[in-house]
């Protein structure tokens, strides 16, 4: 009987972890000046996150676990570099059930429900029906209804719902229509903005109130609102303007391929929906009655699970591996700024010196092109850490930029997973892409740079 556990994924796998561990331990031994001990043997840390997070030799939530494993036995051992004593080491497991992961859980269980009972689909069919046959219209009417959906559910999904709406009608289309390319791009380009809109809507939101709480900057799911919803109806325009321009159509009227005789919602998916539309009410007035967004999202947690609308089965579906990460993330900012190491990477760099709107453009065009390449997920764990500290620029201003921004860079397939879905469609070039997504990419960091710069 063979082995099969070292399959060539997995020896590939192992050899880019010992390699990240290898180089983790070689930057723990430089004697840089002004760095502790802890901070040493952090920076270490950092170094193999980033080295897994790039390459992503497994799932990204199992670094997160690396992590605190390393950051426990390296630093939160008793009599330790940090000095912590007992249970002292909790504190890098905290963050793994923080208010913010909390917040995330609940939302992904409401998504769980609205897709289970198709109130997705039903919503879609229900407000594209109504958008006309004027091309310019159908786009703008699926990007919106994309970035709406996105708010609530995974980008991913949002892509893979509407994107079986969109292909049957760009079949339709002759084969020199530029404008297929259009909506086929117009689907995983508004999932991605979409997700800028709520907390919940996309992990770099999460993450980045969660650094935030860490420093004391505590932010409400309305107060996100207030800054993303904006952010999100400039930027659903500005994509529709590009795409438009870009893949002007030939055509004069598009019909979609949506009828309006759907099945109405049964008396449970009714019911989702009203639980649905009261805790979004409960987020949004948490300064009324005072109720943690986090305790909020317990709530269909609770119903949902009671009643047995959704079972053991969805309870596997949600986005553990996204809670993971964001948990990890978190760990390694609480590891970084309790040894200094934080601190010490900001003294290196003469922020002062740039000014305010230079270092949020410096933030924003990092997350920008890390973003292209690896996970928005990973670019906010990394970089998070580091801006939220800088005593020149406000945290919250750092935290945002760097998380909205590594929602709106989709310059490439590997950019994030609705742009591998459309790509995967066979009615776009790479080149499509990466001509219309570096051009959208560069004017929205140009725009949520200017706005957080003039709002905070």
């Amino acid at each position: 009987m063979s082995l099969t556990i070292f399959t060539r994924k997995n020896r590939k796998a192992i050899l880019i972890l010992a390699i990240a561990l290898v180089a983790g331990a070689a930057v723990s031994r430089i004697p840089f000046e002004g760095l502790s001990e802890a901070g040493r043997l952090t920076f270490g840390i950092f170094t193999m996150a980033a080295i897994l997070w790039v390459l992503e030799p497994f799932s990204l939530y199992v670094t997160s676990f690396i992590i605190v494993i390393l950051a426990v036995i390296l630093l939160g051992r008793s009599g330790g570099p940090l000095g912590l004593t007992g249970s002292g080491y909790m504190i890098f497991l905290n963050p793994f059930f923080s208010s913010v992961v909390v917040l995330l859980l609940g939302g992904f269980v409401m998504a769980q429900a609205v897709k289970r009972y198709g109130i997705d689909t039903w919503l879609s069919r229900k407000l594209l029906h109504r958008v006309g046959s004027k091309p310019g219209a159908v786009l703008l009417g699926m990007m919106v209804m994309c970035a709406f959906l996105s708010m609530w559910i995974s980008n991913t999904a949002t892509t893979a719902l509407m994107m079986a709406v969109a292909i049957p009608v760009a079949n339709t289309l002759p084969g020199n229509e530029p404008f297929r390319k259009a909506m086929i791009l117009g689907i995983p380009f508004a999932s991605n903005i979409g997700g800028i809109g709520t907390p919940i809507g996309s992990p770099p939101n999460a993450i980045a109130m969660g650094f935030l709480e860490q420093a004391g900057h505590e932010m409400t799911f309305l107060g996100w609102m207030t800054i993303g919803i904006p952010i999100v109806v400039v930027l659903i325009l500005v994509c529709w303007l590009v795409l438009y321009t870009l893949f002007r159509p030939k055509i004069d009227t598009i019909e979609l391929d949506v009828s309006e005789e759907t099945e109405s919602l049964d008396n449970r998916s009714k019911f989702i929906l009203v639980v649905f539309l009261l805790v979004v009410g409960l987020w949004l007035t948490s300064s009324l009655h005072g109720i943690p967004s986090s305790i909020v999202a317990l709530i269909p947690f609770v119903i949902f699970f009671g009643l047995r609308l959704l079972d053991d089965d969805d309870l596997r579906e949600l986005g553990w591996g996204i809670l993971f990460i964001v948990g990890g993330g978190m760990s390694l900012g609480v590891a970084m700024r309790e040894s200094g190491l934080s601190e010490w990477m900001v003294s290196q760099i003469d922020f002062a010196a740039m000014g305010t709107l230079g270092i949020l453009f410096l933030f924003a065009a990092v997350a920008a092109i890390m973003t292209t390449f690896i996970s928005n997920s990973a670019t906010a764990n990394l970089l998070l850490p580091i801006v939220v500290g800088i005593a020149a620029i406000s945290p919250v201003s750092s935290a945002l930029v760097v998380a909205i921004v590594s929602s709106a860079a989709m310059i490439l397939p590997v950019s994030t997973p609705p742009n591998a879905i459309a790509y995967g469609s066979g009615h776009i070039e790479v080149r499509d892409m990466a001509k219309s997504g570096t051009l959208i990419t560069a004017l929205s960091l140009v725009f949520v740079t200017l706005v957080i710069y003039f709002l905070f």
